[in-house]
């Protein structure tokens, strides 16, 4: 494989809705992170679209929930956002024993799961992947109401993404946080120099949910905080000894929050 490059695999061009697709999509740059939290099982089954389906419990009355949010950010289909919410569980078992569905599922990295949610970004990457792959996607703005590059958001938070009225856009490099007092997460950060790289930014209809701006030619939120929920404009994994700090007191905030 050495030396191997993705624009090396041959691709079939597929029609989909309002154009087509080649595929296999080619992926160079994903970001991606997960979380798989325990659900009454009663809770868990309601969202399943048959009794057929049984949610693999880990020990009685709970099951799994899984949330994967993926920021594929340079694709042969562009970049775009998406954010999977699954219930792993099993079709028509036999036996449903506690644990060993869920440790079998990770051991093998061959997982059984129903997709309840799956909103994306961009319309090529939503009718892509219902018609050649049927998955259940939507086109959303992942956190807020609406926004200016077109479709709903999932309304998590109430407000708008807005493109950014300034000369130079996008806003790509290196600019100094302005953290607002009370934030947990933000600890250490007020005046620390971050990485961006967007053309929109959120506009909160509640402004107490700002957690911190930047300047970009005018205010710009780079921060919001909402109870258990937060987002940030500015890349940690690119912010060095900054994004560093914010991702340590990510565990901590995660538990008093």
């Amino acid at each position: 494989m050495e030396g191997w490059l993705p624009e090396e695999v041959e691709q079939k061009e597929v029609a989909i809705t309002g154009g087509s697709c080649a595929v296999p999509v080619i992926y160079r740059e994903v970001f991606a992170v997960a979380g798989i939290f325990l659900a009454p099982t009663l809770k868990l089954r309601d969202l399943l679209p048959t009794s057929k389906l049984v949610p693999a419990e880990v020990m009685p009355g709970k099951g799994l929930l899984a949330v994967v949010a993926f920021d594929y950010r340079d694709t042969s289909i562009g970049p775009y956002r998406e954010v999977g919410i699954a219930v792993p569980a099993r079709y028509r078992p036999r036996f449903n024993p506690m644990l060993v569905p869920p440790l079998r599922m990770a051991a093998s990295l061959s997982y059984e799961a129903f997709v309840w949610q799956l909103p994306v970004t961009t319309e090529t990457a939503l009718h892509a992947g219902i018609d050649i792959w049927g998955y259940p996607k939507f086109l959303a703005e992942i956190e807020f109401e609406e926004s200016e590059e077109g479709g709903s958001g999932l309304g998590v938070l109430s407000g708008r993404v807005l493109r950014l009225r300034a000369r130079r856009v996008p806003h790509m490099g290196w600019n100094t946080l302005s953290v607002r007092d009370g934030s947990a997460l933000l600890l250490g950060l007020d005046g620390a120099d971050v990485y961006f790289a967007h053309s929109y930014a959120c506009a909160p209809a509640d402004a107490a949910l700002v957690a911190a701006e930047t300047d970009h030619e005018g205010p710009v939120v780079a921060a919001v905080e909402s109870g258990a929920l937060a987002g940030v404009q500015f890349h940690p994994e690119r912010s060095g000894a900054a994004g560093a700090r914010l991702l340590a007191n990510l565990r901590p905030w995660s538990r008093s929050a």
